[in-house]
């Protein structure tokens, strides 16, 4: 019999490169969405669709068909699975740490303080308790020197450089923390770890953003594969510390004013630019099935330093539409199609479901609040 998988959240990019390499290894994917357009329903590599949203749907499809690995895609959909781990773990097969720990990771001031605790370098972060000490604390500061943003959540959504209603961000993103901010022109980098069940490194990657979109802050659009052993260190140091199991990646932003690499958050599920971990020899979907079978797995796979990947639709399209100073088209379109992470020879239905799927759901305002995340 071939090996499950359930894939959730299956219109995100990340997904579809999860589902692309579980079903070349031969596993019978699963793909959960909440629509006809859900891209991942259509890549050829695609078994089953399940038509539901996150929740008791998810836990009647794991009855019904039990034994698949399940692989919770974005922060909602871990946070549900774990918190029901005890219901699911008799239908299916997990690699989740302990659920204080994911709500830890999902938590930036928490995150940092543990950073904090470990003697990591770390931007220096403020936890007020309400909107009124918050409205303090930046009374205290100069402008241009900190961000506000969301305790939880991805990206450039609820992220504030100035503001003179600090009770109504408050109110509209919920807790909020103060941090200082680091110069735009910092490298942003990114390392990728899997942790196997009983917490040994079973594989790391590192990349460095290239471009990103909003260009202010956003997804990168465009990154390639770095080594970088002292910036693992310090990442596994951290994912260690908070008895980490599965997949994460931890996001770090270069200091151009003391060349040290800050924490900037960890990402507790699987990344949107894994695909380029994929493509540079570190198969993270299909290790992190194994591990959770209980398969033993050999020592970190080694991967390819100067591999490039671009997110394409509407990622780079988008960026390069609101560069002031853009690049020639012709740079623009140099190494395509091989350089888009949408494109595999393999799977044109895939390619041409991001292409439709992207236009239909780009009328959703859900959408564009994902894609101007992190990832």
């Amino acid at each position: 019999m071939r090996p499950r998988a359930l894939v959730t959240d299956g219109l995100w990019r990340k997904s579809l490169s999860v589902i692309r390499s579980l079903g070349k290894a031969g596993y019978d994917v699963t793909v959960s969405g909440d629509s006809l357009f859900t891209t991942g329903f259509w890549s050829r590599y695609t078994g089953h669709r399940l038509r539901t949203p996150v929740g008791e749907g998810l836990l009647r499809e794991l009855r019904r068909n039990p034994g698949a690995v399940v692989f919770p895609m974005e922060d909602a959909t871990l946070a549900w699975v774990s918190a029901n781990r005890a219901r699911l773990e008799p239908y299916a097969r997990l690699l989740l740490p302990a659920h204080e720990r994911v709500v830890a990771a999902l938590d930036k001031a928490s995150t940092l303080a543990t950073a904090g605790e470990l003697g990591l370098p770390v931007p220096r972060t403020w936890a007020p308790t309400g909107p009124e000490e918050l409205t303090r604390l930046v009374t205290g500061l100069e402008p241009g020197t900190f961000v506000v943003k969301p305790r939880s959540g991805r990206g450039s959504a609820g992220v504030a450089y100035a503001g003179n209603s600090w009770a109504r961000h408050w109110e509209n993103y919920g807790p909020l923390l103060v941090q200082e901010r680091i110069p735009a022109e910092g490298r942003g980098l990114g390392v990728g770890a899997l942790l196997d069940a009983r917490g040994e490194c079973a594989a790391v990657f590192a990349h460095e953003r290239l471009r990103q979109y909003p260009v202010s802050g956003g997804p990168s659009t465009d990154r390639r594969s770095i080594l970088a052993p002292r910036l693992v260190e310090l990442s596994l140091r951290l994912l260690r510390r908070l008895e980490w199991r599965g997949v994460a990646m931890v996001e770090w932003k270069a200091d151009p004013r003391d060349g040290q690499p800050k924490l900037m958050e960890i990402n507790p599920r699987f990344w949107g630019s894994l695909e380029l971990a994929v493509r540079a020899g570190v198969d993270f979907p299909l290790l992190y099935a194994r591990a959770a079978r209980g398969e033993q797995l050999g020592p970190p796979p080694r991967y390819r330093e100067g591999v490039r990947c671009r997110w394409m639709i509407p990622g780079e399209i988008l960026r390069f539409l609101s560069e002031p100073d853009r690049e020639p088209l012709r740079l623009f379109f140099q190494g395509l199609p091989g350089l888009a992470e949408e494109w595999d020879r393999s799977d044109v239905r895939g390619l041409a479901a991001t292409v439709v799927c992207t236009g239909v759901n780009a009328l959703r305002p859900r959408y564009w609040r994902y894609i101007r995340r992190r990832g």
